[in-house]
Formats: C-alpha cells, sequence, structure tokens
C-alpha cells in the first residue's frame, strides 16, 4: 500500500501554535507600554486570531493605547521581534519527518508576508519540508488553485495528495478547489459551514499524519 505523495500544511496554527506566540508577544507588548493586563483582551479582538491586517491592527492598538509611535515604527518592531516566540512541537516535528521518510513530499503553504519565511526558521522547520509557498512571495493566496499548484511545482510531484489547515476559507474551501482531499484542524471549534465539509477533523498534526498514512 503507497501513500499519496504530496501533504501541504499551513502554518499558522496548524504547524505552529501562532495563539501561544501571539500571547508571548501581546505580554511584552503590553509591559513595554506600561499598559494594564486588561490591554491584553483588546489586542486579542483587534488581531482577530491573526486575519485583521496588520496595519489595521496597529491603526487599532494606537488609538485604543493613545500610543504616539507611528504604525510603520510598530509594523517594523513586530516583524523582527514577533517571529522569534515560534517553536515547533517535538511531536509535529516526528509527524512531519515520518512522512518524508515514507517519501511524501511535505509543503507549507501559507497566507501572509515575506516575513512567514522568519517563523520557519526561528521554529527550525527550514530543512523538514520540501517547499514553503508563501502568498505574497508566490503572488497567490490561499484559497486561489496558483498557489497549491506551485507547491506541487517545487515539490515536483503531481497535484495530488492532502491539505491539512485551520481555516475553512483558506485551506478547506482552497484544498477541494485544488482536487486535494481535506483536514481540518478544529482548534476546539465546531464546523460551520454549510453545504460542505472537509473530509477528515483532527486536533493535532500527529492525528492528521496518521490519516494521511492510513488512507495511503
Amino acid at each position: 500500500m503507497s501513500m499519496d505523495n504530496l501533504a501541504l500544511f499551513d502554518l499558522d496554527n496548524t504547524l505552529l501554535d501562532r495563539e501561544r506566540a501571539f500571547r508571548i508577544w501581546s505580554g511584552r507588548f503590553v509591559e513595554s507600554y506600561g499598559l494594564d493586563q486588561d490591554a491584553m483582551e483588546v489586542i486579542e479582538r483587534l488581531d482577530g486570531d491573526g486575519a485583521a491586517p496588520r496595519e489595521e491592527f496597529f491603526a487599532g492598538l494606537r488609538r485604543a493605547f493613545d500610543i504616539s509611535i507611528g504604525v510603520d515604527v510598530l509594523l517594523e518592531r513586530y516583524h523582527d521581534e514577533y517571529p522569534a516566540y515560534f517553536s515547533v512541537e517535538p511531536e509535529t516535528l516526528a509527524a512531519i519527518r515520518s512522512l518524508r521518510q515514507g517519501d511524501v513530499k511535505v509543503g507549507v503553504v501559507t497566507n501572509g508576508p515575506p516575513s512567514q519565511w522568519a517563523k520557519i526558521e526561528a521554529a527550525g522547520l527550514v530543512g523538514e519540508v520540501d517547499a514553503v509557498c508563501i502568498s505574497a512571495v508566490v503572488g497567490a493566496w490561499k484559497p486561489e488553485v496558483a498557489i497549491f499548484e506551485e507547491a506541487a511545482r517545487v515539490c515536483r510531484v503531481p497535484l495530488d495528495g492532502w491539505m491539512v489547515g485551520d481555516s475553512a476559507d483558506a485551506d478547506i474551501v482552497g484544498g477541494r478547489r485544488a482536487g486535494l482531499k481535506t483536514i481540518w484542524m478544529a482548534r476546539g471549534r465546531t464546523w460551520a459551514s454549510d453545504g460542505f465539509s472537509p473530509d477528515f477533523t483532527v486536533a493535532t498534526i500527529p492525528e492528521a499524519v496518521d490519516i494521511i498514512v492510513r488512507s495511503g
């Protein structure tokens, strides 16, 4: 029995724990500007689980906390400091390695700026995957099929396999459009989209990898 030869993974809150990294960064931000702990709730709300564009996020922080420093400076500091707070769980790394040892090409497909690469470096994922496709670099954004096609091209395999991610719209819709089987990282949530659903729902990367292996 042979497995599919391609497995694509989202980055934030899929391979890497974005919630944890953002909490660390938020705590440092609160300390740096002398804010009280109630500020954490405001920061979390403005962040929108990472969905808010960073320019809008920092413009909101400036208004909420009467910060005089400009958005451009805040953004520069954020991109310098934030990636360092990312790490990969040993269990996740072991699962990814097991796929590659089974001749499955593993790719990262992530929406975001070029600084996404800094997260991959900080987490020690460089050399652990076969392709990294970042939307701002590739020029295509999930759920567009083009970014999945580029990942397969870099991996030098057909676009046939799996997409694993936590976003219903970007990862599951995008994966389905690309003809991939889909695995949704639930993160304690209930699937809410009508009319379609992922092929599988999991809580961890090892669970997702087990499904990929068993479905081979």
